[in-house]
């Protein structure tokens, strides 16, 4: 009888320890703090994102998506539910960026000072590329900033741009849009 309690104990133990559905684990990995900077090609960014992110469910950090290509699949992002610090969104060239699970950006950090999302620059001048979605469909709570020029003018009811006077602080309250689409 002795043994067989002993089993169970270590069977239960060992089902925490891989993850199980006993234990309630999730995957937490680090943030980045390089802002604009990067190092190396479209392609170099995209892998140092997969290996950061790829089954990510909680970012300890900033979510940092700048210089990725438009041939990018982004799906392994889908995991993410919260962020820590802030995130960016710059200088991409993929037509939606895929955060169905994103609920909540905390802002521990704020990018420029002020934002817990910053998007700008995603489009390429020489080709019809450009951010057309972002697909945050689980969140709610915080403002959206978009650069309103050069870039294409998005379709959004709720969205503030840059240069309107509405921009709000970053402690108001404000429902993002669940996507975000333009037209080229």
């Amino acid at each position: 009888m002795r043994a067989n309690g002993a089993l169970q104990v270590l069977g239960f133990l060992l089902s925490l320890a891989r993850g199980s559905e006993v234990g309630n684990s999730q995957a937490v990995c680090p943030g980045t703090l390089n802002g604009l900077s990067v190092t190396g090609d479209a392609e170099n960014q995209y892998q140092t994102l997969y290996k950061l992110y790829e089954r990510c469910e909680v970012v300890m950090g900033n979510l940092e998506i700048v210089l990725t290509g438009h041939n990018a699949d982004l799906s392994f992002l889908q995991w993410i539910r919260e962020v820590t610090g802030y995130v960016l969104v710059a200088m991409n060239e993929f037509s939606a960026l895929p955060l169905p699970n994103l609920r909540v950006v905390r802002g521990t950090q704020v990018y420029d000072g002020k934002f817990a999302i910053f998007v700008m620059l995603n489009y390429n001048t020489n080709s019809s590329h450009a951010l057309r979605q972002l697909r945050f469909t689980q969140l709610t709570g915080q403002f959206l900033m978009i650069p309103s020029r050069p870039a294409p003018q998005p379709t959004c009811d709720r969205c503030l741009f840059d240069d309107d006077p509405r921009l709000l602080p970053l402690s108001t309250p404000f429902n993002v849009p669940t996507t975000l689409t333009t037209t080229v």
